[in-house]
């Protein structure tokens, strides 16, 4: 792959990466990169940021190291599957905003239907059986690079709803979305000096607004 940019900043490596990822639209476990600078200076404008050089894209490491409990949730995801009698298989993916998991096999289509409904369904009760206490890190099921085309797309409503709000003067109100989707909402915009968010309701599901800031 040419690599028509080689230089990506965040406010730490995950950040930087997954710029990356979004501009080349490819998974981040396929990205090779050298951490090149940390500014940690105190009056530096871009203090606490971190650049990273992409040095090639290609084949993700499959002799990783499964971080701890990643194998229990393999054991238990494809112990439901198999009890389902879905043709799928969870393999452990690698360390991002949660413990991430690929499901690949003949029935894989069937976790994309509904707009990844199913998905969805078998990540919220993982999380229910396994992501306890304040430490824990929340599994994440991915297939066919659903949830990254997702964020893509999320990001991108994100900021025309921003443009919206900031032309009309009025709030926009996004349909009900689960927690990952709600998250997408908030990051993208959180750095806006015009609009702010928050999200509305109870339970699993909410809206999520986006308004203009007041005036100081």
């Amino acid at each position: 792959m040419n690599l028509s940019k080689k230089l990506f900043s965040g406010k730490d490596i995950d950040e930087a990466l997954e710029k990356a990822s979004l501009y080349y639209n490819v998974n981040a476990d396929l990205i090779h990169y050298t951490v090149i600078t940390t500014d940690n200076s105190l009056f530096s404008p871009l203090a606490g940021e971190v650049t990273i050089r992409i040095d090639a894209i290609g084949k993700g490491n499959k002799n990783k190291k499964k971080p701890e409990g990643a194998v229990k949730a393999e054991i238990l995801l494809n112990d439901w599957f198999q009890k389902a009698n879905l043709s799928v298989r969870a393999d452990f993916s690698r360390i991002k905003d949660g413990v991430e998991f690929e499901i690949k096999g003949e029935d894989e289509g069937l976790f994309l239907e509904e707009n990844g409904a199913l998905l969805d369904a078998f990540q919220h009760l993982a999380n229910k059986v396994l992501t306890r206490g304040k430490n824990s890190r929340p599994v994440v099921l991915e297939c066919r690079s659903f949830r990254f085309n997702r964020i893509k797309a999320l990001r991108d409503m994100a900021r025309k709803a921003a443009e919206k709000v900031k032309n009309l003067g009025k709030p926009y109100v996004f349909s009900p979305m689960n927690p990952a989707e709600r998250r997408q909402i908030h990051i993208t915009l959180r750095d806006d000096k015009f609009v702010a968010t928050e999200s509305l309701g109870n339970g699993f599901l909410k809206k999520v607004k986006v308004y203009l800031k007041k005036k100081r």
